[in-house]
């Protein structure tokens, strides 16, 4: 395949994200609600008081929303998650919450670095195995659940980030994405 940049479109994840989760509509979903801590690149750590991050988000944390009544509610474990653009899955390993799958697009930079979205903290969907293509909006996972006296609610983390050729997915885990010199993150909620 040649390499050529691809210039990322704006994802369709929003509404296939409202499409597959019903329950979203019974309370009239209309804004996600994000704290301190859950963005790109924020330094807090939002699931304890005054706690810092190890290391600057590398992605965005869905788990708060509010509805038209404006009343605050949270992703429930089992919330289905769909894929934000055609790829292949590439890696699943386990993480801190369940299990973190990437997927490889066709997107690349002008260094020649191919797109991957990581969605974190999931259960992945029958049959969602390494080299399966999902298509945009497909449903790859569910939002993984959280013990009783977890701090944490269950949610939906998402990494965008542009990884070489030269180095295997299989290598990678939460630390050493956001700490790689040779990946650049970027921050999803541009293209979501």
């Amino acid at each position: 395949m040649k390499s050529k940049e691809n210039k990322i479109p704006e994802s369709t994840f929003a509404t296939s994200f409202l499409r597959h989760n019903n329950g979203f509509h019974i309370y009239e979903f209309k804004e996600w609600v994000f704290y301190p801590g859950m963005l790109f690149q924020d330094t807090e750590a939002w699931w304890k008081n005054n706690g810092l991050r190890p290391a600057p988000h590398e992605g965005i944390d869905f788990c708060y929303y509010r509805d038209k009544t404006g009343q605050v509610r949270h992703v429930g474990n089992g919330t289905k998650i769909p894929v934000m653009y055609t790829g292949d899955i590439v890696y699943i390993h386990d993480d801190f919450l369940g299990k973190s799958i990437y997927i490889k697009h066709s997107f690349k930079d002008k260094s020649g670095k191919t797109l991957h979205t990581v969605y974190g903290h999931t259960k992945p969907g029958n049959n969602q195995d390494l080299g399966k293509r999902v298509y945009e909006g497909d449903i790859i996972a569910e939002v993984a659940a959280t013990s009783e006296n977890s701090r944490i609610h269950p949610h939906i983390h998402i990494t965008m980030a542009w990884i070489p050729e030269s180095l295997p997915c299989n290598q990678l885990n939460w630390e050493s994405i956001g700490n790689s010199r040779y990946i650049t993150l970027c921050n999803p909620l541009k293209y979501i």
